[in-house]
């Protein structure tokens, strides 16, 4: 189990400020997922943003996104210079299984993360769960009073991921004809 994100400088590389990476919050959840998992269970902080990563981000897409929803290169480099950002891959044997994404966002009503994307390869084994349940102490940690998202009311697969959020404290924030927006006060 190691902790790692530097990869062979390209040239058009472009550095991401990782200040979590460090936060033995994740080498606790590695121990805790390892279990789970058969091969060599590792967290990836990039701290350059290239097309590799992207080509790892958008491998996690293609897995549970529909392609409407999926980012291109241009909008992620601009989400990656967001406050207070987490940026992470869980990776098995070197291959992607787990992506986190989010960042600080302005909120009147209290100090908001917004999970802007997470994704499980393997569903339906409780990894998910015990990612939320980091990602929500990790938030309590760094004094957040909220995390919000945004998900589909049913994915392309027609699962509902709105329960997936709800079971972990997340309440509607909002609807609109496909999307739900979730908040979970800390």
């Amino acid at each position: 189990m190691t902790v790692w994100g530097e990869k062979e400088a390209v040239k058009d590389a472009k550095t991401i400020l990782q200040p979590e990476k460090a936060n033995p919050l994740w080498r606790q959840l590695l121990r805790e997922l390892a279990v789970m998992f058969k091969g060599e269970v590792e967290i990836v902080f990039p701290t350059e943003w290239n097309r590799h990563y992207f080509s790892l981000f958008h491998g996690m897409e293609e897995t549970g996104f529909r392609q409407a929803l999926q980012y291109s290169f241009e909008e992620l480099t601009k989400n990656l210079e967001k406050p207070e950002l987490i940026f992470w891959f869980i990776t098995v044997d070197g291959e992607p299984q787990i992506l986190l994404f989010g960042y600080s966002i302005p909120d009147v009503e209290a100090k908001s993360f917004y999970l802007d994307t997470f994704a499980v390869r393997r569903r339906g084994e409780g990894i998910g769960d015990i990612v939320m349940g980091f990602l929500i102490r990790w938030a309590q940690t760094k004094q957040y009073q909220a995390i919000v998202l945004d998900t589909e009311l049913r994915d392309e697969k027609g699962i509902p991921l709105q329960h997936f959020y709800a079971k972990h404290g997340f309440e509607t924030a909002s609807t609109s004809e496909n999307d739900v927006t979730m908040k979970r006060m800390l």
